[in-house]
């Protein structure tokens, strides 16, 4: 629906985004057993709404063949929590159904099983990393089915760094 001018309302551009997700949605086997409906993130979009922890993405976009790379290092406790709630953020966007949220017909983020908050997280992440192979667990009848993703990598990104 348009408004009178000719320009799209709010709601028209959140029926276009769940569209898009839900066209992108594939089902997702999880360790319980259960089957979701999950979108991969679109890295891109991550990375430009600010929604990735700053230090995670430094490391991301750190070339480890450099001799300015950081190295292994420990986690700071802002870090890990950071993580902490990068993760959660990451799993609540990849599952499209069941909706994960506190209000009716949605599931509690906290009442899904771990192992399987665990197994979305990392299969959003290999989105994020550009990395599309499928889980080495996923075999046969439920494999899932891997569309391409662009890449995200430092070269990519350079017109958005701050100068």
């Amino acid at each position: 629906m348009r408004k009178g001018n000719g320009i799209a309302t709010t709601e028209t551009w959140r029926h276009a985004a769940k569209a898009d997700r839900e066209a992108r949605a594939e089902h997702l086997t999880l360790p319980s057993g259960a089957t979701i409906l999950a979108a991969r993130p679109e890295p891109l979009e991550w990375v430009m709404s600010g929604r990735i922890p700053q230090g995670l993405l430094a490391v991301a976009l750190e070339d480890p063949e450099s001799p300015m790379a950081g190295g292994d290092r420990e986690l700071t406790r802002e870090e890990i929590l950071d993580l902490a709630a990068f993760a959660a953020r990451l799993v609540e966007a990849s599952v499209v159904d069941p909706p994960i949220g506190d209000g009716p017909d949605e599931i509690p983020l906290d009442d899904i099983p771990i192992r399987d908050r665990a197994f979305i997280f990392e299969w959003a992440c290999r989105a994020l990393n550009g990395d599309e192979m499928g889980d080495p667990a996923e075999e046969g009848a439920n494999a899932v089915t891997h569309s391409a993703k662009e890449e995200l990598s430092s070269a990519s990104l350079e017109g958005f760094r701050q100068k």
